[in-house]
């Protein structure tokens, strides 16, 4: 197998070890039927283990596209979803790239896994993806509650997928729907920043 072949093999396989850490952590979350339909968008939208380059090059389209018409907190919200997208992906690749120099296959272990993460040395940037993350949250969710934007959604809808964007406005629509449901995000946002602020110092702390 070439380099660059089995360095995707392993930031799959990596993506897939986080989407089972994560539903693990969360399982009493998703649980509940208030989070159920956000649990499963997050699982399986932003952190399961699929190639979204696509998804990903049409939101930054869009968002360069609606920049021009568009202000204030759409904006910055849809801004905020790049940026953690981005750096995600970028904290990944750092990863990826460690399993590849060290030989490591697909079958991550947590002890495998920890020496990975704890090995970068960017705990700075780590906090900053939790912070984010919350950010991204509670301002998609913030949106999410405004009624006609769900209107807009299903206005370009058809026309959006005739003209080839049905991927990104399926997952457009199907986050509405799950921000939507949420009706109260407090306690998921403060649920998710704390236990990921204490794994991510149990990672740097070697336990």
């Amino acid at each position: 197998m070439e380099p660059e072949d089995r360095f995707f093999l392993l930031k799959r396989a990596l993506q897939a070890f986080q989407a089972a850490r994560i539903r693990q952590t969360y399982a009493d979350i998703v649980a509940s039927p208030q989070y159920a339909k956000l649990g499963a968008f997050f699982f399986e939208q932003i952190y399961g283990p699929q190639d979204f380059g696509f998804r990903n090059h049409s939101i930054k389209s869009l968002h360069h596209k609606l920049s021009a018409f568009l202000k204030g907190e759409i904006i910055d919200a849809v801004g905020k979803v790049i940026e953690l997208q981005d750096l995600s992906d970028e904290l990944d690749e750092r990863m990826a790239e460690q399993m590849l120099e060290r030989g490591l296959g697909p079958e991550l272990t947590m002890q495998e896994y920890a020496h990975l993460y704890r090995g970068l040395g960017n705990y700075p940037r780590r906090i900053y993806q939790i912070d984010l993350l919350v950010e991204s949250v509670k301002a998609i969710h913030r949106i999410s509650q405004i009624r006609f934007i769900g209107w807009s959604l299903k206005i370009v809808d058809k026309a959006a997928h005739l003209a080839g964007m049905g991927k990104i406005m399926d997952f457009l629509v199907q986050g509405y729907d799950a921000f939507h449901a949420a009706r109260d995000i407090d306690f998921f946002v403060q649920t998710v920043e704390q236990r990921e602020k204490e794994l991510n110092d149990r990672l740097f702390g070697g336990n």
